[in-house]
């Protein structure tokens, strides 16, 4: 254990000191890409490119393998993997990720986003009409997520040779369009439960904090009343609306903006699309398919008030598929 521990130490350390250089490509580079480089003490070697990625993902993966036979949910994988990588070849995609229920998709530069929305119309054909058909008892659903933007890949892993070479190799996709890519993917095709936290409060006369100073130099009495008469109300998520409050012996329950009224939870509801893309992508697909019938048609909606984790950007879906 020492030994291993000393080993795993050094290369920590190694990784941290070596730079990491980066070239830009339109390609979407493979683990095999001889300028992808991991190699122990020298500067690390990668590549960055500015494209769509797009993530599919199973939706009730888990209920689906309580519910159903194990060599059913066998084929269902294995049909929808090779569905993947067929469809996202058709559309000069590249899979570089397949992790149990999710694949993630990366197209090069040119063309992605007409590329990557045909590749989601794609996906959500054939599992709503196809894997949908021909497994009938099985409820399949996939949510597909799509986002634009500078992504930097590194190749991690070790040196094997023989059977062991490929599997301790991979790429890392690191940046915000992968990350962005899969919250959508998280919620798309779902209906989610929306708490939000009205609370009514009168606000804090700050004025009453800082009392007038008279002739002497000296602080006089403020006549401003500590609470405004006319009340106010926020509309806060639960994690907002715990960090408003405190809790003090002598005065109870405390609310940061004033004093508090009342406060009641408001439940909503939000049914995403199967298919969402942030507004990057969006505008790049209509301003190259400006005459498409998903266009002129308004197919694709925006999403008011989405409240997707760590989505702070306009989000567009819809429920699109190919006319046979």
């Amino acid at each position: 254990m020492k030994n291993i521990l000393a080993e795993i130490e050094d290369d920590i350390v190694d990784i941290k000191t070596k730079n990491f250089q980066y070239t830009s490509t339109k390609i979407v580079p493979s683990r095999h890409d001889n300028n992808l480089t991991f190699e122990r003490g020298v500067d690390k070697l990668g590549k960055e490119i500015e494209t769509c990625v797009l993530n599919v993902d199973i939706r009730n993966s888990v209920e689906l393998s309580r519910k159903h036979h194990t060599q059913t949910m066998g084929r269902i994988y294995t049909a929808f993997s090779k569905s993947m990588l067929k469809i996202a070849k058709h559309h000069k995609g590249f899979v570089r990720n397949i992790i149990g229920d999710r694949v993630m998709i990366v197209f090069p530069s040119d063309d992605c986003f007409t590329n990557a929305v045909d590749c989601a119309v794609s996906i959500y054909h054939i599992s709503h009409f196809i894997i949908h058909k021909v497994f009938s008892d099985v409820e399949f659903k996939c949510g597909i997520g799509i986002d634009y933007g500078l992504l930097k890949v590194v190749k991690v892993g070790l040196h094997r040779r023989g059977a062991e070479g490929f599997d301790n190799k991979n790429l890392v996709w690191i940046g915000y369009p992968a990350n962005i890519a899969s919250r959508l993917t998280d919620v798309a095709n779902k209906s989610v439960n929306n708490t939000k936290i009205k609370v009514k409060y009168y606000p804090t006369n700050f004025s009453h904090l800082f009392p007038p100073i008279g002739m002497f130099g000296q602080f006089s009495r403020s006549s401003e009343k500590p609470y405004s008469d006319i009340p106010r109300e926020d509309l806060l998520t639960n994690e907002e609306f715990a960090k408003r409050l405190s809790f003090y012996d002598t005065l109870g329950i405390s609310y940061s903006g004033g004093k508090l009224i009342r406060f009641d939870k408001i439940e909503s509801k939000t049914d995403f699309p199967p298919i969402l893309m942030t507004a990057k992508v969006f505008t790049g697909y209509k301003a190259s398919n400006s005459t498409r019938n998903d266009i002129t048609n308004n197919y694709w909606k925006k999403i008011d008030n989405h409240n997707i984790k760590n989505v702070d950007v306009d989000v567009y879906g819809g429920t699109v598929n190919w006319k046979i």
